[in-house]
């Protein structure tokens, strides 16, 4: 009985272990939808140098939004999981933040959008005024 319950245990913790390296893989890249078509047409991994870039992005929110539908007709949403939490305080947000959206409108070129979580899983949206360019050129993407 006790090398029943043993071996058991072990299967519980091994599986447990692939299973978590699994999700933490799949959270690792970032990954860009084509709005137009709502179709992933790109996934690169994420590094601490597009950190820096969701930085940058963050420190350029000007406002909350306030369209009835911030989401653009067509651009990017950009998916990009940190790879280390980063603590936001400004005016409008103060939380901690592990992954951001980013939605590029080719249209409006620098005034895009920054979606971030709250602790409660709630999204907010935000206006931003970011240069898109070094991060399209970083994770290879066409603007």
């Amino acid at each position: 009985m006790r090398k029943t319950f043993t071996c058991i245990l072990l299967f519980f913790c091994i599986n447990l272990f692939f299973t978590s390296q699994n999700i933490e893989a799949a959270n690792d890249t970032i990954k860009v939808l084509d709005i137009e078509t709502s179709t992933v047409i790109k996934e690169v991994p994420t590094s601490s140098d597009i950190d820096g870039d969701v930085k940058e992005a963050i420190k350029s929110i000007t406002q909350v939004t306030v369209q009835a539908k911030p989401v653009p007709k067509k651009g990017y949403l950009i998916k990009i999981p940190l790879t280390k939490s980063l603590k936001v305080k400004n005016k409008w947000f103060d939380d901690i933040v592990s992954e951001v959206l980013l939605l590029y409108n080719p249209s409006t070129k620098r005034q895009g959008k920054i979606i971030l979580y709250n602790d409660e899983n709630t999204p907010l949206f935000f206006d931003i005024d970011y240069d898109f360019s070094p991060l399209f050129k970083k994770i290879n993407l066409q603007e």
